[in-house]
């Protein structure tokens, strides 16, 4: 399965049109609907990043295998090696990237920093349950905004109901303290407010990673 998966990522990623002299990584702590995805492609777009995302490969392991359970413990594995695999593709080419999953608490970050040795810029985002809920509700009505980015394409998530949600939120370890962040984005806003509020995070970026 992996090695399928390893030739439809080659296929459909976009490189970024340039490196960097130090590349560095940005993570991203925030509940299903939050916003990542957006955030994510936003960030990759304006700072010429990789966007790495655990959806977008969920969802080619659901094309080629409509029937799997995408909670097994084998499709986690097999997310979390392709991810890392695709941290290591960016390092060995001077890409900084920007890795569209929640890491959010003190487990996910050690593992990152024990396999990843770049600076890590750490955003955190800030939204409400009723507002996720309702964006996770949506996503079967309404046409996701769609940014031209890097990385990988089409990360749209599978989670569309309110129960899926819950599941998502309680599995999830948050334990993280607000200090191993260098920004808050807060996602409880119109779009256009959400891309001044980023724009001053982008242009803060492009300052200290000329």
């Amino acid at each position: 399965m992996r090695e399928e998966i390893e030739k439809i990522i080659d296929k459909e990623k976009i490189n970024p049109k340039g490196t960097y002299e130090s590349p560095f990584v940005i993570l991203l702590t925030g509940n299903v609907g939050s916003g990542k995805s957006l955030i994510s492609q936003i960030l990759s777009k304006e700072l010429n990043l990789y966007l790495i995302s655990g959806d977008y490969i969920r969802n080619i392991i659901k094309r080629l295998h409509p029937d799997i359970d995408l909670h097994a413990e084998e499709v986690r594995q097999i997310n979390n090696q392709l991810c890392l695999q695709e941290m290591k593709y960016c390092i060995d080419n001077k890409y900084a990237m920007v890795l569209d999953r929640s890491v959010s608490s003190q487990k996910d970050l050690s593992f990152i920093e024990g396999k990843i040795d770049l600076p890590i810029i750490f955003i955190k985002i800030i939204s409400t349950d009723i507002e996720n809920i309702k964006r996770v509700k949506n996503r079967q009505n309404i046409k996701d905004i769609k940014i031209e980015h890097y990385g990988h394409q089409e990360s749209k998530s599978g989670v569309v109901t309110e129960e899926e949600y819950n599941k998502i939120k309680e599995r999830k370890i948050y334990d993280l303290d607000d200090s191993v962040y260098d920004y808050f984005i807060n996602t409880n806003t119109s779009l256009d407010e959400l891309k001044i509020n980023l724009n001053s995070i982008i242009e803060d970026i492009k300052k200290k990673y000329k």
